[in-house]
């Protein structure tokens, strides 16, 4: 097994992406570098204290490798070449999105941003909801969804559709032809017919994936018994004369989510 390629280039600045979670993630932009066949600007820093323990900063240069030749993450900083008026990284007190407060949880190394309205986990939310594993919107991936959120037409779940209504709004968007926006319109109503396991596991509800999808799908029926039903029944209902599986902790995340504005 052959050691992994590496290269060295700089941190030009250290940036915090939110997830649809709520997670901030920190990724280095880095000076242009060829590496194992590609061109790398950008290494995820994985979280704060992954930072503070290679003592990371803006200007450094570093050395970079891709972990299992796909990801490329930042392996040593290269102190004899770091600028004298460099100073540390500090975690971010505020969401660079929303600029609501941060928090970090005890039992996880992520800083996390906990506004539902906040416009990035939206977004990352509304990919997520479209992504093939899930609704299967053909024709609404990142950069689209990123399009029509700024031209103000997607600012929840409803407005994607609700975008039939709006079809010479979309008309209007840059290299937006008739076809593709009646593809993606067949796209958007296509998926009217996933079922309710598969909007669930898109909805991004913490600790709801695929397969807690299911269990809640196929035991409620439908989404506004769900909805209703009492935290002390979500955590101890039963499947086939079994506990679901569930638990308080998946209980309280989906409770909090159906009964939030």
């Amino acid at each position: 097994k052959y050691a992994a390629e590496q290269a060295q280039t700089v941190v030009e600045k250290i940036i915090w992406q939110v997830g649809k979670g709520g997670s901030l993630t920190p990724v280095a932009e880095l000076a242009p570098v060829l590496l194992a066949g590609t061109t790398v600007r950008r290494a995820s820093l994985h979280n704060i204290e992954e930072i503070q323990r290679k003592d990371i900063r803006e200007k450094d240069s570093v050395l970079i490798e891709k972990a299992g030749e796909i990801i490329p993450q930042v392996v040593e900083v290269k102190l004899e070449a770091r600028p004298k008026d460099s100073v540390p990284t500090k975690a971010p007190t505020h969401c660079p999105s929303c600029q609501e407060p941060v928090i970090k949880l005890e039992d996880e190394a992520a800083l996390r941003c906990v506004n539902p309205q906040c416009p990035a986990q939206l977004r990352e939310r509304l990919i997520w909801y479209a992504d093939r594993d899930q609704m299967n919107i053909e024709g609404l991936g990142d950069k689209m969804v990123h399009q029509l959120a700024d031209a103000g037409l997607l600012h929840s779940f409803g407005d994607i559709y609700r975008l039939k209504d709006h079809r010479d709004k979309l008309l209007d968007l840059d290299r937006m032809g008739a076809k593709k926006a009646d593809n993606l319109l067949a796209g958007i109503e296509a998926s009217k017919s996933r079922g309710l396991e598969r909007v669930l596991a898109g909805l991004g509800i913490r600790h709801v994936g695929t397969r807690v999808a299911q269990v809640l799908a196929r035991h409620f029926r439908d989404i506004h018994t769900l909805a209703k039903t009492p935290l002390d029944e979500l955590a101890n209902f039963e499947v086939a004369g079994k506990k679901s599986g569930i638990g308080k902790e998946i209980a309280a995340s989906v409770y909090a989510f159906f009964q939030s504005d």
